[in-house]
């Protein structure tokens, strides 16, 4: 009997720790998903910015403060690549900084994707394998 009470706290450790380790894996990926779509937005606007050349709009300070700002031809950007450097570049160049970025970013949720499914089935694998020893000690 004693055994048996071994090996069914040893089964419930393993599933807690396999759910604690789910839901970080889970948070992490909420993370970069956020991440990709700022890097999607940002596609998309590099995309568009020929299409604000020579034109007036307001440009976001804080607390709900703005500016008139006219724009000219629009060849260079500033990219930030990290660390809080920012570079000047050409908007294709931007672009395909961003783009690699992306491309990063999305293999990492794939990686976290495959470790997410792993963990579930390790997780209704220890569930049922909790649940039949329980029932077994009640019979």
């Amino acid at each position: 009997m004693a055994e048996h009470d071994e090996e069914l706290e040893q089964l419930r450790y393993l599933y807690n720790a396999y759910t604690q380790e789910y839901q970080s894996v889970v948070s992490e990926m909420n993370n970069y998903m956020m991440v990709a779509a700022s890097f999607d937005r940002n596609i998309e606007s590099l995309e568009k910015v020929k299409s604000i050349e020579n034109t007036s709009m307001l440009v976001g300070l804080e607390a709900g403060t703005f500016i008139e700002v006219s724009t000219k031809q629009v060849e260079k950007v500033i990219t930030n690549v990290g660390a809080g450097y920012l570079v000047e570049k050409s908007v294709e160049q931007a672009k395909e900084f961003v783009e690699k970025n992306s491309e990063r970013v999305q293999t990492n949720l794939n990686q976290l994707m495959s470790q997410k499914q792993r963990l579930e089935k390790e997780i209704i694998d220890l569930s049922y394998k909790i649940n039949s020893r329980d029932e077994h000690a009640h019979l």
